[in-house]
């Protein structure tokens, strides 16, 4: 396995040990509530001289369907989850405002938590 990929599984085990439902990589199907782990833009900056790089991440975290009222209490509860479980070496960058995602055929109430990880390739 690449040392990005590495990198995404290592992340996914540390948020699934706390519970949650993630994934690394972006599936077919969704059932909320879940985390999926895409890459970010830039996906991959230098972080020093030598071969250690920053790779660039999102959280896209979704909660429940879009018209339901406790949807937004759940996204926030699963915002601040995600947050808590977040490895020290995680740098946090920015928590998006929630939008709508279509997925699946429904509209799920979703926010995006951008973050970087230091890796050495």
């Amino acid at each position: 396995m690449s040392e990005l990929g590495a990198a995404k599984a290592e992340l996914a085990l540390t948020l699934q040990s706390a519970g949650l439902d993630v994934y690394s990589y972006i599936p077919a199907r969704v059932t909320p509530p879940v985390i999926v782990i895409r890459s970010g833009s830039p996906y991959i900056q230098p972080a020093s001289v030598g071969q250690e790089y920053l790779i660039n991440l999102e959280l896209q975290v979704i909660a429940g369907t879009a018209d339901n009222e406790s949807s937004s209490d759940d996204l926030d509860d699963l915002i601040e989850a995600a947050l808590n479980a977040l490895p020290a070496d995680a740098g946090l960058k920015t928590v998006s405002s929630p939008y709508a995602l279509v997925a699946n055929g429904n509209d799920y109430l979703a926010a995006t938590i951008g973050l970087d990880l230091q890796i050495t390739i």
